[in-house]
């Protein structure tokens, strides 16, 4: 029985991608998967405010799906951001982006953004990998999304994880956005799981 397992396991992580980059589907506007993320939190604002600009990891995957999103004018990494604020003559007032008080700093002399990071979460039954938007300048968070990465699979993918988490940060441009292409269905909507 064990076997039997090991070979499906096996077989279902030979079947999914990982870091793959990927394009929004022409009919339905979304990246391809049937999986949806959970809404752990979720704040509405006008999101187009924060439009010229969006923090990222230093990862060439996520940088390059939040671009294929096509919203924000400018996707940065902290490195990127880093060489723009040398550049700019702002060194002095943002010594360092890489902490909370950095990121404030620089959408305070350097633009209003979003940052947007990922992180990992661990319960007593399963693993999650989420997905944070936060208001720079106010350093709220007003998107919080996971996918579970289960206890036996190795890591997130594209399919069950990634992919669905972005979908999720289309469907919230999509809701508080004036300028992003709005769906005929839009989806049901969120509730703060903090206004309960």
């Amino acid at each position: 029985m064990k076997h039997l397992y090991l070979i499906f396991f096996t077989i279902i992580l030979s079947s999914c991608t990982s870091l793959n980059t990927s394009t929004l589907d022409r009919d339905t506007g979304y990246f391809s998967t049937s999986i949806r993320a959970t809404v752990v939190k979720y704040k509405p604002m006008d999101i187009d405010t924060r439009q010229s600009l969006i923090l990222v990891p230093n990862s060439e995957f996520l940088k390059e799906q939040i671009q294929n999103i096509g919203y924000f004018n400018q996707v940065a990494t902290y490195e990127e951001l880093g060489t723009i604020i040398i550049e700019t003559g702002l060194g002095n007032k943002i010594p360092s982006i890489m902490d909370k008080t950095g990121v404030k700093n620089a959408a305070r002399h350097y633009k209003p953004f979003i940052w947007f990071r990922h992180t990992e979460r661990q319960s007593a039954s399963e693993d999650f990998v989420q997905f944070i938007l936060t208001d720079a300048l106010t350093l709220k968070d007003i998107l919080v999304v996971e996918t579970s990465t289960g206890k036996y699979l190795s890591g997130a993918n594209d399919q069950y994880n990634w992919y669905p988490m972005f979908n999720s940060i289309i469907d919230y441009l999509k809701e508080n956005s004036n300028t992003y292409g709005r769906a005929q269905n839009k989806s049901p909507a969120h509730v703060d799981q903090n206004d309960r």
